[in-house]
């Protein structure tokens, strides 16, 4: 059998065929090559212990580390909060509250405290935990021009057996003051404006007014129809018939 000769139009699609056959194939070396670009993330380790963190657990304090959690808290508004005496406040706290600073710098005022005019004090024990309490401290100054001042604190046992004591580990203030710079000028308080710049209280009465005048005019008329019903039960009985009509007289025949 004789075999037919290629024609062009064949050619063409063979030749089309075998390009996206071959596109197709560097496609897929392509995708298998570059699968994933991006760096792997790699673990590193260090040699030393492990360090598990576990969720701490509350735990009630013992009637004395209850009383000497409070007496430090005290001696710490005292001395460090109130400025008595910044070199016990700095001996009534840990080294992580010191940051590096030295017992030199803390007393001449580089320290975390914040300086407050402290005229009362409270404190509460908001949590506890094993050698780690959360302390609510709230302060207050003799004059009004200075508002309260909430902090946060956090006090940790530190050492063992009779060397055992509470120290001051954190100290945020939660509320920010105000003084006199940032209050109104002195003199008069402005009144208030009411309900608008044009209105005032006494505007209130007049759609009250409106709605009691609708409210009372239909009572009115009740009662009025009330009162003239019983006007006419009074005036011809509790019955509900009529007097007889008079007779009609005879005519005269003339």
């Amino acid at each position: 059998m004789r075999a037919l000769p290629d024609s062009p139009r064949r050619r063409k699609r063979v030749l089309i065929a075998g390009t996206a056959a071959a596109l197709a194939l560097v496609a897929t070396l392509l995708g298998l090559h570059f699968r994933n670009t991006a760096d792997p993330q790699k673990e590193t380790f260090q040699p030393g212990e492990a360090q598990v963190t576990h969720d701490q657990v509350p735990k009630k304090l013992s009637p004395a580390d209850r009383r000497t959690v409070l007496t430090v808290a005290h001696r710490f508004v005292e001395a460090g909060v109130a400025g008595k005496d910044l070199a016990a406040a700095y001996d009534l706290t840990t080294s992580s509250l010191h940051a590096g600073v030295t017992r030199e710098q803390w007393v001449r005022g580089d320290n975390p405290i914040y300086r407050y005019p402290v005229f009362k004090h409270g404190v509460r024990i908001a949590a506890s935990y094993e050698n780690d309490v959360m302390v609510q401290l709230y302060v207050r100054a003799r004059s009004r021009k200075v508002e309260p001042l909430g902090v946060d604190v956090e006090l940790k046992a530190v050492g063992k057996g009779p060397t055992r004591r509470w120290l001051v580990d954190y100290f945020q203030p939660r509320e920010a003051l105000v003084t006199a710079a940032d209050r109104p000028a002195s003199g008069p308080q402005p009144k208030d404006p009411g309900l608008g710049p044009h209105l005032t209280q006494r505007w209130l009465f007049v759609p009250l007014g409106v709605f009691l005048l609708i409210l009372l005019v239909p009572v009115g008329l009740g009662v009025r129809h009330w009162a003239e019903a019983r006007a006419a039960e009074r005036e011809f009985g509790d019955g509900r018939e009529l007097p007889p009509l008079p007779r009609p007289r005879p005519r005269r025949e003339s």
